[in-house]
């Protein structure tokens, strides 16, 4: 059963809120391009967590029609066009090169939130799925603070030259990342990319490679519980 939660204005973003305590861990959950805060909140029940943790979902800060009469939320615009069309010939589109101008309002957004919450990065463990995972990605690189952990879950590499840039001064950082081998929206071979720059910057990792698609699966699962867990030891 998913606890109770609040929502807050946080930052600009209206965040879904279940506090644990003052001095606990933070754990934000970031969810995906057409999605919103409601689709990753059964986490909270899956991840094993101390009760002291505090969770923080917020709905993206866009809106986009994502079919008739339909709408999800976005961190920023996507061209859907190009992706469709990579998909009908059977690839997924190259981001590598790719540095989308939302993006760093979206990771500022987030940063406010959680100090609005009144929580700092460096207690924050950072998970993200497709589209938040880029933007969890990118707040770790660029915020002054480290976060205590991050985990990709069906990320991409973005705007390669910067993050090679800016990831060693990450160095030590936990994370987790997995990608499924037949993702048909974001390239398992990208997500490699991205694993082989962060740890050739040093990061603390593994690289969780399942048969699958664009999901979570219960291998990420059980690695970003312990990821929490050894999170929050690190607090204590």
């Amino acid at each position: 059963m998913t606890a109770a939660y609040t929502t807050q204005r946080l930052g600009g973003l209206d965040t879904l809120v279940v506090r644990g305590a003052t001095d606990g861990l933070t754990v934000v959950v970031l969810h995906g391009y057409g999605a919103d805060a409601f689709d990753l909140l059964p986490l909270r029940s899956e991840l094993a967590a101390a009760k002291s943790t505090n969770w923080l979902f917020p709905h993206a800060p866009l809106e986009v029609e994502i079919g008739p009469h339909m709408t999800g939320r976005a961190w920023f615009p996507i061209d859907l066009m190009t992706m469709q069309l990579a998909m009908i010939a059977g690839k997924a589109p190259d981001l590598r090169r790719t540095s989308p101008p939302q993006l760093p309002k979206s990771c500022s957004m987030v940063a406010a939130m959680l100090a609005e919450f009144g929580s700092d990065l460096s207690r924050t463990v950072l998970i993200g799925f497709s589209q938040g995972a880029m933007i969890a990605t990118a707040l770790t690189l660029t915020a002054p603070t480290a976060a205590a952990g991050l985990a990709v879950l069906s990320g991409t590499l973005l705007d390669e030259a910067q993050w090679r840039t800016l990831a060693p001064a990450r160095a030590g950082l936990r994370f987790v990342q997995s990608h499924g081998r037949g993702d048909p929206l974001l390239s398992f071979a990208a997500a490699s990319q991205l694993n082989q720059l962060l740890n050739d910057a040093g990061w603390h990792g593994q690289f969780i490679g399942f048969d699958g698609g664009h999901e979570i699966p219960a291998q990420a699962i059980s690695k970003c519980s312990q990821l929490l867990r050894e999170a929050a030891l690190a607090l204590t």
